[in-house]
C-alpha cells in the first residue's frame, strides 16, 4: 500500500467566524448572525427545537445540519466574490427561479434542496 500524497495548500475554511472559538464547531448563533435571522429560524431550518439550539448552538448533534447551512452561505458568499453585503441582498431578493420566493424564505422553511440546486447551477455558469 502506498502512502497518500501530501495535502497541499491547506487553508482555514472559508468564513471561520461561523465556528465557535472554543469548540471549533459550527455555531448556530454565528450562522444566524451571518444570515441576519434569529437563532429560532436556524433551528426551524434544520428541523430542531429553538430552545435546544439556543442552549447549545454548537452541539455536536446538530453539526451535520449546520454544515448544510454553512455550505449554502459559503456558496452564496463565494458567488459574490466574498462580498457578504451583496450575498445578503441575494438572500433577501425574490428569485424567479425559486417561484419568486426569497432564498431566505426557503432557508427559514427548511426547503434547502431547491436552493442547493439553484446555487449549483449558478456556480456552473460562473467563469473560471
Amino acid at each position: 500500500m502506498s502512502a497518500a500524497p501530501p495535502i497541499q495548500n491547506m487553508t482555514i475554511p472559508p468564513l471561520p467566524e461561523l465556528f465557535h472559538p472554543e469548540t471549533h464547531r459550527l455555531d448556530a448563533g454565528r450562522i444566524a448572525n451571518a444570515l441576519g435571522i434569529p437563532v429560532g429560524s436556524v433551528a426551524a431550518a434544520i428541523g430542531r427545537k429553538p430552545e435546544g439550539v439556543r442552549k447549545r448552538p454548537d452541539a455536536e448533534s446538530i453539526q451535520t445540519e449546520l454544515g448544510r447551512l454553512y455550505r449554502i452561505w459559503e456558496s452564496i458568499v463565494e458567488l459574490y466574490a466574498g462580498n457578504q453585503t451583496n450575498a445578503r441582498i441575494f438572500l433577501n431578493a425574490p428569485n424567479r427561479h425559486l417561484e419568486n420566493k426569497t432564498p431566505l424564505a426557503l432557508i427559514k422553511s427548511g426547503e434547502l434542496a431547491a436552493l442547493d440546486s439553484l446555487l449549483a447551477t449558478m456556480h456552473l455558469r460562473q467563469p473560471a
